[in-house]
């Protein structure tokens, strides 16, 4: 014990010892102030809660509401708020070496966690070499990652603020204020002078004076940090990097050049309305004369081992995909009206339409069995009185939409022949089409105030997502279920 007790005054020594030589004296009373903030939904938000901590000196004993604090916890906390490098916050601050950063992008790149996302050709090498030797890379991120839980969130509407105020002679010696947060660090903290101040340790001490229940992890530095950041900077640029995919392409892109002008081309990975199954494609969009200027073909080749799917398919049918399409009449008299609207088609490896599409829409008879007893199980129950604590219309509407798609219940062999194109006009709206074999249109998905010269209003309530599912002429005039 007499150990203990020794190396305890050895400690408030140093502490005064180290407190004296940055000018501070012995603090009469401390003032912790947790302020708690909510959204108020107005771009501000109002202080909901306030709990203060005073802690005083009496005689050789700090007092926090009748319970003794040591004063070796009150004097290293005052010893990490005065320390010489709280305002730096730079890289080598946390243990990296920037030298070494700006002269080894080969083994920063090694050090990425999900390198076998990409191939890492040539192209895509020399673009994320330059950006991992970039400096301002690292300084950005890192400042994100300390600031990270800055914004309220659907789920989270309160933010916290602490002020920690020492006094001497009931006057206020030192203050700093912490950042209003959702989550994670208190830092930076911000002191009278206006300085911010980026030091770990004094939410550490903190959380001991004031016995918090909070769980925040040590400031990840050297490696472990450095490896954040490298993940996060790549991360970034992944838009780049699938784009730059495209050179390990290059002839087979090139191919495409005798039918169409190629103006884009890039790696995507897609499921859904793209491709099957998280599959990895070149996505390249083309133009040429047969098609309006707001008319573009965009071709999903997927990957296939070390070249992408044959462009003959394309070749083939083309020019009798763009003849139908734009033989649509209403919808090319809105494009040659509103020149700034764009109209894709698309093309699938071999067809217009891929099996995602084709269940989203259409689902498969399975399904639509599982709806029809869905319906047959209501009605039993209705005929048997049977109280409903839900509402039906509604219920049977969710059902209908997540096992019948549009409830068309086509053949698949009649809907695998339909032609995907989407319509995005000057203000965001867009809109999902299908063109039948049988030169039925189907709006099947919008979203937004408007479709072509039709409100929201016409197929729904909302402005959000919307599935409409109507069947049209060429004319634009409704074709009836």
């Amino acid at each position: 014990m007499k150990f203990f007790e020794t190396l305890r005054i050895l400690t408030i020594i140093l502490l005064l010892t180290s407190l004296s030589v940055v000018g501070q004296t012995l603090p009469d009373s401390v003032v912790i102030i947790n302020n708690t903030y909510v959204n108020n939904f107005s771009g501000s938000d109002n202080i909901y809660r306030t709990q203060n901590y005073s802690i005083i000196l009496k005689g050789n004993d700090y007092l926090l509401n009748g319970d003794r604090i040591a004063k070796s916890k009150i004097l290293s906390l005052l010893a990490e708020l005065t320390k010489q490098n709280n305002v730096d916050n730079s890289l080598a601050k946390y243990g990296i070496d920037t030298n070494w950063i700006k002269n080894n992008p080969t083994e920063l790149l090694s050090i990425y966690s999900n390198k076998e996302r990409i191939e890492w050709n040539e192209q895509q090498k020399q673009f994320i070499f330059k950006e991992l030797t970039d400096l301002t890379n690292y300084n950005t991120e890192l400042n994100y990652y300390l600031s990270s839980g800055n914004s309220y969130t659907m789920h989270n509407s309160y933010k916290s603020e602490f002020i920690i105020k020492f006094y001497n002679k009931e006057k206020i010696s030192t203050q700093i204020t912490s950042r209003k947060f959702v989550w994670g660090y208190k830092m930076p903290w911000t002191n009278l002078s206006g300085e911010l101040i980026y030091n770990y340790n004094i939410e550490a001490k903190l959380k001991n004076i004031i016995s918090s229940k909070e769980k925040t992890k040590e400031t990840l530095e050297n490696r472990r940090l450095l490896k954040y950041l490298v993940n996060k900077i790549v991360d970034n640029y992944m838009p780049t990097l699938y784009k730059y995919s495209a050179y390990s392409y290059q002839p087979e892109i090139d191919e495409l050049k005798s039918d169409f002008t190629v103006l884009e081309a890039g790696e995507v990975y897609l499921s859904g309305g793209y491709m099957n199954d998280g599959q990895s494609a070149i996505k390249i969009t083309l133009k040429n004369k047969l098609m309006f200027d707001n008319v573009s073909t965009i071709f999903f080749a997927s990957k296939q081992n070390k070249t992408i799917y044959s462009r003959d398919s394309l070749k083939r049918d083309y020019k009798q995909y763009i003849d139908r399409i734009q033989a649509i009449s209403f919808i090319t008299d809105y494009l040659k009206s509103n020149p700034k609207t764009k109209l894709d088609i698309y093309y699938f490896n071999n067809k217009g339409i891929n099996d995602d599409n084709i269940d989203n829409i259409n689902k498969n008879p399975k399904q639509w069995k599982q709806h029809d007893d869905y319906l047959k199980s209501l009605e039993t129950s209705q005929k048997l009185g049977v109280k409903f604590s839900f509402d039906i219309d509604q219920a049977i509407k969710t059902s209908k939409q997540v096992y019948c798609g549009c409830n068309y219940r086509y053949d698949k062999s009649y809907i695998e022949k339909a032609i995907l194109f989407t319509i995005l006009d000057e203000n965001g709206n867009s809109s999902s089409w299908l063109l039948l074999p049988d030169n039925k249109v189907l709006l099947y998905l919008m979203q937004g105030d408007r479709v072509l010269n039709c409100s929201y209003q016409e197929f729904g309530n909302s402005r959000g997502l919307q599935y409409p599912c109507k069947l049209f002429d060429f004319n634009g005039k409704t074709i009836p279920k």
